[in-house]
């Protein structure tokens, strides 16, 4: 079935080369557009697809029936209201859009349409982070009252991610996949506290230019979620080497779980669980190609004209008023 289904990609930077092949793979005839139309027709070589040479083309496509929005943040919210007006179904790039405001706008925009929206928190689909929300809805380490969550990077791919006015900020940019396990792990949060927000390196070289960042490049936050789970979240552009770690502390155990292949999960029981032993239990997890599952997951609720239960619109809308909030303390913080 999926045979049958055109996807246009809109945007063709770094994203657009990571949907492109789990695309392809997935089985869907895939079309690229971009508003440089030299980059479109780059990707389109190097992968033997085909692309128009602008993006009203491929809106105006009625053969293509959804669209995955690849561009920087401060385009996502245009494109989405363009995308649905062709009435196309989309799977957006995160953070949905650059406002909580305009993602309630996007989410009005959607009901009622019968199309798919769905945006990219790929982490969801990693089977550590699986492995965490099963072992909370089985009870399997108890009830969960404190937690830690770190996403850490180098920040040197893209000039955009140092500049608030593109979007850029660890917030925006890294923090948000963590506050987003947060949020499918423990629920709607009571209160936030910005405890540090700073630009770290100020002068950088990124794409081989000198630089000076005006974005935050280490974010550590505070939570405290309406059940009383308690949540430190540290997020940052000045790693050297990508790090990412999860630690939750139960009543009845504590897991500590990474996306990194050559991380192990550690699941402590204080007495045996189910499959569980009695105290650490080491869990391995290989690679896995995120963005086909994720899209897979897209493809097969346009297939099953079904809504999707992961990655939400609604969720989004949610997602970026916690992010407003953190922003703004941060912003205070530094004045």
């Amino acid at each position: 079935m999926n045979k049958e289904l055109k996807i246009g990609i809109i945007g063709c930077g770094k994203q657009a080369y990571k949907h492109v092949p789990a695309l392809r793979k997935l089985g869907c005839t895939v079309i690229v557009a971009d508003e440089v139309d030299d980059t479109a027709k780059k990707l389109a070589d190097e992968y033997d697809v085909c692309h128009l040479h602008s993006v009203q083309a491929l809106l105006d496509d009625q053969s293509i029936a959804a669209v995955s929005i690849c561009t920087p943040t401060p385009s996502h919210y245009s494109l989405i209201k363009d995308v649905l007006k062709a009435g196309k179904h989309f799977f957006c790039e995160k953070p949905m859009t650059g406002t909580s405001q305009e993602a309630e706008a996007t989410l009005q925009a959607l009901e009622g349409t019968q199309l798919v929206g769905m945006v990219g928190y790929l982490y969801r689909f990693h089977p550590a982070f699986e492995l965490a929300k099963d072992l909370l809805q089985e009870g399997t380490i108890g009830r969960p009252y404190f937690a830690t969550f770190r996403l850490g990077g180098r920040g040197s791919h893209r000039i955009w991610k140092h500049q608030k006015g593109m979007g850029g900020g660890a917030v925006n940019e890294m923090m948000v996949h963590m506050l987003d396990l947060v949020l499918w792990y423990f629920g709607p949060i009571a209160h936030v506290q910005t405890i540090l927000f700073d630009t770290v390196l100020k002068d950088r070289e990124v794409e081989g230019k000198r630089i000076e960042a005006d974005a935050e490049d280490l974010a550590l936050v505070y939570l405290e979620t309406e059940t009383g789970v308690k949540v430190i979240c540290e997020s940052d552009l000045i790693t050297p080497s990508y790090m990412n770690n999860i630690e939750i502390q139960a009543t009845k155990g504590s897991l500590l779980t990474s996306i990194l292949d050559y991380f192990p999960s550690l699941v402590y029981c204080k007495e045996p669980r189910g499959t569980y032993q009695m105290g650490n239990n080491v869990l391995h997890f290989p690679k896995v190609n995120l963005f086909e599952k994720q899209l897979l997951y897209f493809l097969d609720c346009i297939r099953n004209h079904t809504d999707p239960n992961l990655n939400t619109v609604r969720e989004s809308v949610y997602l970026l008023k916690l992010i407003d909030e953190i922003n703004q303390q941060g912003v205070k913080t530094n004045e």
